[in-house]
Parts: C-alpha cells; sequence; structure tokens
C-alpha cells in the first residue's frame, strides 16, 4: 500500500500516525503513533517540522507518499500552511479535525448503526463540540469554548499542591516546569489510583479521587453544554463519541453518560483519533483535481502558484480561498510600483509635456507640491516675431483666436526718487510723550528741459 502520513496539531502535542502496512490476524487497521511535546514551542511550527523529520527518513513501507493534516478551525489553517511554506513542503492536505475523525470512526467499525454522532474533542486549549450526518459526512452545528481545557485541569492540580505544601513560586519559569509536571500526573492518573512526582519544585503527591473533586465542575459544565448543542441539532443525535486527551479521564465517560442519555463512546487511543483518520484521508497532491502539485522530493518556492496547497473542495465544506501572506504583499508591493509609475509619469508631463517651449529646462521643481492631472490636449503659444501679422492660426483657443501684434522695444522711464524718512520727534525729558502727526509731502515734480 501507498504509504501516508497522518498528523494531528494540538496546543500542547502533536502527534503523529502512520498505518501498518502487515496485515493483522483480527483484519482491523493497526497504526505506528508518534507523539512531540508542544508544551514549550509553537504548535504549528513544530509540526512542520516533525513532518519534514519524517519525509527525510524512509518507513518500513518505504517514503511517505502523501500526508494529512488536522487542523482545528479556519486560524489554525492559515497558520499552518505558512509553517509548511516555510520548510518548503507542500506534498500534503489540510483536512478538519472531525472529518477526519469521522473518516478513522467509520474505517475501524466503531461507528456501528450509528447515523447522526456527536464529537466531545477535550483538549489542551479547549472543548470542541460537533454534530456530524455519517451519511454525508456534514457537520450539522460545532460549537467550541476555552472555559474548561486541560491547561485548566493541569492549574487546579497546580494551585492545589501549591495550597497543600504552602509554597508560593513566583518566578514565572519554575510555575511553568511545576505546572507541567502536573500535566504529567494528570495523565497517569487515567490509569492510575495515586501519583507522587518528586521534583526541584516540590513533590506532586495527588489521588484519582482529589483529582476528581478538582474536575467535577468544569466537567458538569460541558455536560450542560453538550445537551445544549445536542437540543439544537437539526437531526437526532444518536450517539456521543469522546475523543481528544481529556476523553482518557474516567470521570469523563462517566458524567456524560447520566447527564446526555445517549450512548457514549470512547474509542482506543482517543488522543490519536484526528491524526489516524487524517492518515486515512491522504492522498498525493498530484492527484488533486484543478491543482498541480511537484513531484515528490523536488523543492519549489513558496512564490509558485503551483505549490501552494489547501483543503479541496471535496475535503472540506470551509473555504478554502486563504492565500500565503507573502502572496498579500506581493500584491501590495505591485500596487505601491504601479502607483509610483503614474507618480513619475504624471510629474514628466507637468514637466516637459504642457510647459513653453522658451522656458528653461533647469529650472527647480519643488517635490513636496502635490502632482496634479496633467490635459492631453497642449497648450498653443503667441506665434513668433518672424510670422507676418496676415499669418494666423486656427482658432483652436481664445489666445490663438487674438490678432497677431508686433512689438516694438519700450520707453525708458527713469524710477522716482524715494522719499525721505521723516526725523524722529524729539524726546524732552520729564513732560509726557506725545505723538505728532506724520505730514507726507507730494512728491516734487519732474520737470522736463526742451531737447535741442
Amino acid at each position: 500500500m501507498t504509504e501516508v502520513l497522518g498528523v494531528s496539531v494540538g496546543a500542547s502535542a502533536v502527534r503523529m500516525a502512520r498505518p501498518d502496512a502487515r496485515p493483522q490476524d483480527s483484519g482491523r487497521l493497526d497504526f505506528h503513533h508518534d507523539t512531540v511535546d508542544a508544551y514549550w514551542d509553537r504548535a504549528e511550527e513544530l509540526a512542520a517540522e516533525s513532518i519534514g523529520v519524517v519525509l527525510s527518513q524512509p518507513g518500513d513501507g518505504g517514503p511517505v507518499q502523501a500526508t494529512g493534516v488536522a487542523y482545528r478551525d479556519q486560524q489554525q489553517f492559515g497558520e499552518i500552511q505558512q509553517a509548511m511554506a516555510s520548510q518548503r513542503l507542500y506534498n500534503y492536505r489540510l483536512v478538519p479535525e472531525a472529518r477526519a475523525a469521522l473518516q478513522y470512526l467509520e474505517a475501524s467499525g466503531e461507528l456501528g448503526h450509528f447515523g447522526t454522532i456527536a464529537l466531545y474533542d477535550l483538549g489542551s486549549s479547549g472543548l470542541t463540540i460537533s454534530v456530524i450526518d455519517r451519511g454525508t459526512g456534514q457537520v450539522l452545528l460545532a460549537e467550541r469554548t476555552i472555559d474548561i481545557s486541560g491547561d485548566d485541569f493541569d492549574r487546579l492540580i497546580s494551585d492545589n499542591q501549591l495550597a497543600k505544601q504552602g509554597v508560593d513560586i513566583a518566578d514565572n519559569q519554575e510555575l511553568s516546569e511545576f505546572t507541567a509536571r502536573c500535566r504529567v500526573a494528570k495523565e497517569q492518573l487515567s490509569t492510575s489510583g495515586a501519583v507522587c512526582l518528586p521534583g526541584d519544585g516540590g513533590v506532586i503527591l495527588i489521588s484519582r479521587e482529589s483529582f476528581e473533586s478538582l474536575v467535577t465542575v468544569p466537567i458538569e459544565y460541558s455536560a450542560r453544554l453538550v445537551r445544549d448543542v445536542i437540543g439544537r441539532s437539526p437531526k437526532h443525535v444518536d450517539a456521543l463519541f469522546l475523543i481528544g486527551g481529556g476523553a482518557r479521564i474516567p470521570l469523563v465517560e462517566s458524567i456524560l453518560g447520566a447527564w446526555i442519555g445517549l450512548p457514549v463512546v470512547t474509542p482506543a487511543d482517543p488522543e490519536s483519533v484526528a491524526a489516524r483518520g487524517a492518515a486515512l484521508l491522504a492522498t498525493p497532491v498530484a492527484d488533486a483535481p484543478r491543482r498541480p502539485s511537484p513531484q515528490p522530493g523536488v523543492r519549489q518556492s513558496p512564490s509558485d502558484p503551483a505549490s501552494l496547497t489547501g483543503a479541496p473542495d471535496w475535503l472540506s465544506p470551509e473555504p478554502t480561498g486563504d492565500k500565503p501572506a507573502d502572496s498579500k504583499r506581493k500584491v501590495r508591493g505591485a500596487v505601491l510600483v504601479a502607483g509610483g509609475l503614474v507618480a513619475i509619469a504624471a510629474l514628466g508631463l507637468s514637466l516637459g509635456y504642457g510647459g513653453s517651449s522658451t522656458e528653461p529646462t533647469s529650472s527647480p521643481v519643488e517635490t513636496s507640491a502635490p502632482v496634479t492631472a496633467v490635459p492631453t490636449t497642449p497648450r498653443t503659444t503667441a506665434p513668433p516675431t518672424t510670422v507676418p501679422p496676415t499669418t494666423t492660426v486656427p482658432p483652436t483657443t481664445e489666445a490663438a483666436q487674438a490678432p497677431a501684434r508686433t512689438y516694438s522695444e519700450p520707453e525708458y522711464v527713469p524710477p522716482a526718487a524715494p522719499a525721505p524718512a521723516p526725523a524722529p520727534p524729539p524726546l524732552i525729558p520729564g513732560l509726557p510723550q506725545i505723538q505728532l502727526p506724520q505730514i507726507q509731502l507730494p512728491p516734487a515734480p519732474v520737470i522736463e528741459l526742451p531737447r535741442f
């Protein structure tokens, strides 16, 4: 079979699944799983780097020919695209998490006879509740909340342990490390009755009973949300499936089964359901309709339109018209270049095309003056002095319609001498200063002597 890879990008971990090519005695499809902790890194970038490492190493069945990546929402859709482009990876499919989960549940036979199902996906960053029509694969209703999450459970354990020890950790780095150990304790409580984890920040000692007393109220709150979503579903919901890392907590299935009144199913390894479904939906990008793509192993520039990959219409009902950020920057750059060319052209017209031919070409130009539109019809100038008076110009403008005139040398008139400035008024000490009115004398007449 074709070697494929499925990836789910969570807030705290990146999970990868590869179908086992060897036939199983039970007839069910088995997977190889890998988990990369993303608690200290950005999950989307870590997923792209991990995929690049896996693609560079051939597996048991040969090199990976197709990759499917499950995304949570439209924001993560774009973030995964940018991270994959930065690693120059283009042979992959982006599929919604709900669609990937439905694909795996269908292939594993765990859907049974259920028609319309609800998915309860509790992860580190929040809870997503989806209602899916099995026949069409359409998501009928979906809601997400961050009021309940795996990270909230970790903080509840951390606050409980710090209060018991009477310790107040002021350093953020130490507090983050202590909370990370609380997350490990929470995961171990899914299969153990009590956990003891020593460390630099103190010993974490907690039982499952104490942990369940901390998280009962948030889980009951999530049960109310599930009941509200199911009540607003356009179709009757037959069963509730629990996926995500939070589905491993035994109290979650217990409370939801009592509150919802529907069959509640928790698949094996619920945290990797989306990754396994993404692997089943993975196909080479070269087989995608209306979307050419590079051959596996050939690197192309992100600016090449053929190398951009998104969620096809037949995989996701969500809009797929998003373009990478570099395409938007290129479009904005092209608009700026075009605007600059138009401004330069208008400036050239105002300097050389619309002016008179007698003006000097080295006249200074103010660069701060606004550029205005220049008429395309050139202005007509007065005819030169060598043209006879009888020559006329076609009446295209008002200046051209006026009769031609001849010019003679102007007569020199000497300028009038400026009047002398009046003397300042005298200042007499001890007396008030009186401003005398100024008298303007008329200019002296010019006497012209007779010329001999």
